[in-house]
């Protein structure tokens, strides 16, 4: 590793040096430009309400202090981001300590490798520190730099200028050497050789892909054999175990099915709101007259997402609408008609339909479906199995009577080449890609399933039909432009987190105890 770790050292140097311009362009990372918006976002905040506090001490790399002013800023800012919204599914404050986690984890490597980059001559200079500031858009005023907007932020977030242009010069090195690492690992000429002979060995495949857990119906299980399933002497304790680890899916909240009208109205516009309440008002008495409700609304609601089926809003439940409209579907008899119901959208006109009352069934009371559900899981097993041995036996008379009886189709890939990260249409990954070069007219069939998660990849051959041009390049030069700079990619990213691991290894780095146990938990889990 360290013979290795040297060799990337050098080809980080010399393409620094000799493509600094192009680097410099495309190293900013979101991480600066973040922490700017954040400011402005909440501009009239004080800096603590932004998530930015005085004193005390994060972590301390090589002996190097990351502030608990730049920890919370940075997890401030990260929280914003988009990209971590999904984590708040896990529940819990499960997301809160990883994006913690994961801002101080960021600190701590951009002084690692600001650092490093010193040791073997790569720096980031004044002048470029002074163009990515003057640069942000946030600092500008009528297309130019204001000192005066720099030194309001310097002021709202209680920084010196030193401090925040030194957290710009590690941002921009850590930047730089991600970028550097990926121009330094180009394929060489003789591997973008290689990958042009490759991608002349194509591909085009058939694929089905197949349910590997409910390929057969549960509810397609006749009577008799549930009753069956029941009567024998293991099946109480397979279901119970089913529905002890099944609870929730058995749980039922209250629900109610309703139509409606909506007259539309803009908030805060009391003329437009007005005039919506009178027209919602002589929609009700339309009703209340005779009026047919679901013609009505296709001709008068405005709201487009039930306007055609009549304003029917099929069973939902408490949650899933405004409090106002919700409160009433919940509460009033069915069949009434409500008086406008104000909401931010307008004016709801509202007949509740049916309503459900909230079910916690018994085990007794869902164990036939519990025994149709196992049945099926089985008979879905034993069907994969049986379509395994066919393949294995190539018997593709067998595969394509499986196809049949499951209503599966057979979709076309289209042309790919040997350097495909996945099969066009289809997916299934390298051995997907692998096994499908393998087949020819004479072996048309796969010899496996290619496992996908939930799902299980079926391939057939497909013969090869000419390339299309596309803006003067066939699919294949495209699709050999892709997997070059892919590979490239991959590779920058794989050897730079391995440069960035071996750093962490040799650097003497303390995390202070109340920020460790706001973060390691995220880790373990």
């Amino acid at each position: 590793m360290s013979s290795q770790m040297s060799q990337f050292r050098s080809s980080l140097k010399n393409a620094w040096r000799n493509d600094r311009r192009q680097l410099l362009r495309s190293a900013t990372a979101w991480f600066l430009f973040g922490a700017i918006i954040v400011v402005f976002v909440f501009w009239g905040l004080t800096p603590h309400q932004a998530g930015v506090t005085q004193g005390g001490t994060a972590a301390q790399v090589d002996g190097e202090i990351v502030s608990m002013a730049e920890f919370a800023e940075r997890t401030e800012i990260m929280s914003q981001n988009p990209n971590f919204a999904q984590l708040e599914q896990f529940g819990g404050d499960f997301a809160r300590r990883y994006i913690r986690q994961q801002a101080l984890q960021g600190l701590v490597d951009e002084r690692l490798l600001s650092k490093s980059l010193q040791k073997i001559g790569v720096s980031t200079s004044d002048a470029q520190v002074r163009d990515t500031i003057t640069g942000i858009q946030a600092f500008q005023e009528d297309g130019r730099f204001s000192h005066t907007r720099y030194l309001s932020y310097l002021q709202a977030t209680r920084q010196d200028a030193g401090s925040f242009e030194g957290k710009i010069r590690r941002q921009l090195a850590a930047g730089l050497a991600a970028r550097t690492f990926a121009a330094a690992l180009k394929p060489i000429p003789q591997e973008a050789k290689m990958l042009k002979d490759l991608d002349a060995i194509k591909a085009n495949v058939e694929g089905v892909s197949i349910p590997t857990e409910n390929l057969v119906i549960a509810e397609t299980i006749p009577a008799a054999q549930v009753k069956g399933f029941i009567a024998k002497p293991d099946s109480e304790a397979r279901i119970k175990t089913y529905f002890e680890t099944h609870k929730d899916e058995f749980v039922q909240a209250e629900k109610a099915k309703v139509r409606h009208i909506l007259v539309r109205a803009e908030k805060g516009n009391a003329d437009a709101i007005a005039k919506a309440k009178a027209t919602a008002e002589a929609l009700v008495k339309q009703l209340k007259g005779g009026a047919d409700f679901a013609k009505l609304a296709k001709e008068k609601s405005e709201d487009p997402g039930s306007k055609e089926s009549g304003g029917l809003i099929d069973f939902f439940a408490r949650g899933s609408m405004v409090p106002e409209f919700e409160n009433y579907a919940f509460s009033a008899k069915p069949g009434e008609i409500s008086a406008p119901v104000q909401t931010d959208f307008g004016f709801h006109v509202i007949r509740v339909e049916e309503r459900r009352s909230a079910k916690n069934p018994s085990l007794e009371d869902v164990k036939e479906d519990i025994a149709e559900t196992l049945i099926a899981q089985e008979k879905t097993r034993e069907e994969i199995q049986a379509l395994e041995k066919a393949l294995t036996d190539g018997q593709a008379d067998a595969v394509q009577n499986f196809v049949a009886k499951h209503r599966l189709k057979w979709t076309e890939s289209g042309n790919f080449s040997v350097t495909a990260s996945a099969i066009p249409k289809l997916g299934g990954g390298d051995e997907a890609v692998g096994l499908a070069l393998k087949l020819t007219a004479a072996q048309p069939l796969a010899k496996k399933l290619v496992r996908q998660g939930p799902a299980a990849l079926l391939l057939k051959y497909k013969a090869v039909t000419a390339d299309v041009k596309v803006d003067g390049k066939t699919d294949a030069g495209k699709d050999a432009e892709a997997a070059r700079e892919a590979q490239a990619a991959r590779r920058g990213e794989e050897v730079f987190g391995h440069w960035v691991t071996e750093l962490r290894k040799s650097a003497k780095i303390a995390i202070t105890p109340e920020v460790a146990q706001g973060t390691q938990a995220a880790v373990e889990e």
